[in-house]
C-alpha cells in the first residue's frame, strides 16, 4: 500500500495560518482531547449556593428576625456563623443593632419619639 503525498510548504502554511496558538498548544490538545477544558476545582466549596445567599439577604433586609430565625425561614443547613458571615459581607443591605433612632423633635407636636430604621 502506498503512502499519501506529503504536504507542500504552501499547504502547511494554509493549515497554520488560521491558528493563533502555538504548535505546542495544538499538539497537546490533539494528544489529550478528553481532558481538554476540564480543571480540578480549587478551594473549598461553599456551604451556600447562589439562591440561598440571595434568600438570606432578602430575608434579613425585609424583617427584623435573628440569625436563627433567618436560617429557619430560608431552610438552609448552613451554620449560624456562615449566615452571619454572609450578612457581614453585605453591610449595606442589613441594619445591625437594634436599628432604632431617638428624635427629640417629633411630628405632630410630640416632644420625642422612637423610629425603626428598618421600616423607613
Amino acid at each position: 500500500m502506498g503512502h499519501a503525498p506529503k504536504l507542500s510548504q504552501h499547504e502547511r502554511g494554509q493549515i497554520d495560518a488560521p491558528s493563533t496558538r502555538s504548535r505546542e498548544v495544538i499538539l497537546n490538545f490533539l494528544r489529550h482531547q478528553e481532558k481538554y477544558g476540564t480543571k480540578k476545582s480549587s478551594g473549598r466549596p461553599s456551604d451556600l449556593n447562589g439562591r440561598e445567599k440571595r434568600t438570606i439577604l432578602h430575608t434579613a433586609s425585609n424583617s427584623t428576625t435573628s440569625i436563627v430565625g433567618i436560617r429557619r425561614t430560608c431552610g438552609t443547613d448552613a451554620s449560624e456563623s456562615t449566615v452571619w458571615t454572609k450578612l457581614n459581607k453585605c453591610p449595606n443591605n442589613v441594619i445591625f443593632g437594634d436599628g432604632k433612632k431617638f428624635s427629640l423633635v417629633g411630628p405632630n407636636g410630640w416632644h420625642s419619639y422612637w423610629s425603626d430604621l428598618s421600616r423607613e
